[in-house]
């Protein structure tokens, strides 16, 4: 059992008490203190953890953690500088440093983290016979499965989840790592073994004021905390994975690029073809050709294997291994995910909720749709506004038929939140849009799209993906895009 003492961050204003305190547990919520826990008084987006500092105490906590005056405690206590960045440091050193142990990979980007995750998982685990995988859908310890609170858990999670794969002999592993996670040090004291960078476009304008704040956070993956020596993998299709690269060649960050279009890249995909179950390429990696299948339709999965196969072989696998895992990955829920049904529609529900996601769902929608691609979706509230009409833009542009609705309200209204996206596709000229529909009601807006679809249409159903539950401001209620659909595809064939 560690010592307080022990525990201790680098930055330390002060302390009071017994410094040699044994330490049982970590918490940073004050309802789950009890005897023998250092409670970590983090700020928060709507309560500072200092405020619970009684609270606390009052359970049993042994000593606790604060930004603030150490004044009036009764326990022993640590002032430090930033709580938060503290967490990360005592969650390392009181679970031992699981991620020195591992295998780590990291994966950013505005868009395509969560299937990739999917990939390379699938490829560790024929390196290293299982692995672990956290992100937005779960976290998949590789023997037991855990629903996802956030794309990156809080440091004391993660640690906690990586000391328990450890402890069951797993020993590779992939996560999502957000923007939000780089900026609030959740993966601060990790140790990656290699890191993708996949693209940056528009998104989370609500917590990056500017592009270049959500560019700084992404990058400092790759300048600050993967170790020198380490991989960087960087998709250069995109003018921030290009600055990327320039960064890490000035800082002497190790690097190897990818590109869809660009056969200068050091991986890149060539002889493209559709197959009955998805798509076959060329892998063109460091001068060699690696004939790869994957089992998910679309350029943008293309561009994800491209970045799971880089991966995998910088930690170690070889080609027979990364084309063996691709070759097996299954569906990845919510991400251009079908649901079957007998009225010969295609029906797809995907998690784009960003302009650049949208899009390249609809592009690669287009051409399996054998008449019209009809589109229903919303957008987010509480969340960039700026995207809503680019969005509704988009959607009305590519699509031949557009539903409207809402996705997770939140705080706002909804009817506010379509009517910017409708004023974007207002801005578009009639001769280059398709009918247009709003419904605020997302199971009625679902149930208009299936009930205009003719046989050979496409229906994509956007936004949500793999969620099971709609947030409005004063709650969340149940809602899965892919059961009202599958409803709604029943309904219509026993009417």
């Amino acid at each position: 059992m560690p010592s307080l003492r022990h525990l201790h961050p680098r930055s330390v204003l002060a302390t009071i008490g017994n410094q040699d305190t044994p330490i049982q547990s970590v918490v940073y919520d004050s309802r789950q203190a009890g005897p023998g826990c250092l409670f970590v008084a983090m700020p928060g987006q709507t309560h500072d953890g200092a405020a619970f500092l009684a609270d606390a105490v009052g359970r049993g906590a042994a000593a606790v953690v604060t930004q603030g005056d150490l004044a009036g405690l009764t326990v022993p206590a640590i002032r430090v500088p930033d709580a938060r960045q503290a967490l990360s440091e005592i969650a390392r050193a009181f679970h031992g440093d699981p991620s020195s142990r591992l295998t780590l990979v990291g994966i950013t980007g505005t868009k395509g983290k969560t299937t990739t995750t999917y990939l390379v998982q699938a490829i560790l685990a024929r390196k290293f016979g299982t692995a672990f995988r956290f992100g937005t859908v779960e976290y998949d310890l590789g023997f037991s499965r855990l629903p996802a609170r956030n794309t990156t858990p809080e440091s004391l999670e993660l640690v906690s989840l990586m000391a328990a794969a450890l402890d069951k002999g797993v020993t590779a592993g992939v996560m999502e790592v957000s923007s939000h996670a780089l900026k609030t040090w959740r993966v601060e004291d990790l140790t990656f073994a290699a890191a993708g960078f996949s693209n940056l476009s528009l998104e989370h304008t609500e917590f990056h004021p500017t592009m270049e704040d959500y560019f700084q956070a992404k990058r400092r993956l790759f300048l600050d905390l993967l170790p020198r020596g380490r991989p960087a993998i960087i998709a250069v299709d995109d003018e921030y994975g290009r600055r990327l690269v320039e960064d890490c060649r000035h800082a002497g960050v190790r690097f190897q690029t990818l590109s869809l279009t660009d056969t200068r890249a050091d991986f890149h995909a060539a002889r493209l073809t559709r197959t009955a179950t998805g798509q076959a390429f060329d892998l063109v990696a460091l001068g060699q050709r690696v004939p790869l299948e994957l089992p998910l339709v679309g350029g943008f999965n293309v561009a994800n294997a491209l970045m799971a196969a880089a991966l995998g072989h910088a930690v170690g696998a070889d080609w027979t291994a990364v084309a063996a895992g691709l070759a097996a990955v299954g569906t990845v829920p919510g991400r251009f995910e079908s649901i079957p049904n007998t009225r010969d529609l295609t029906v797809i529900v995907d998690y784009a909720h960003s302009p650049a996601a949208l899009e390249n769902v609809l592009r690669a929608a287009r051409p399996m749709a054998r008449c019209r691609l009809i589109t229903v979706f919303g957008c987010g509230g509480n969340r960039s506004h700026e995207k809503r009409p680019v969005m509704g833009r988009l959607a009305a542009t590519l699509s031949d038929v557009t539903v409207v609705t809402s996705d997770n309200p939140r705080q706002e209204q909804p009817e506010d939140i379509i009517a910017q996206i409708v004023a974007g596709i207002a801005a578009v000229p009639a001769a280059d849009k398709g009918a247009v529909h709003v419904e605020p009601d997302r199971h009625k807006a679902i149930e208009l799209a299936l009930s205009l679809a003719r046989p050979g249409d496409l229906v994509l159903i956007a936004g949500k993906g793999h969620e099971t539950g709609q947030t409005f401001a004063d709650r969340t209620v149940p809602f899965d895009d892919r059961e009202v659909a599958r409803h709604c595809l029943e309904a219509a064939t026993h009417a």
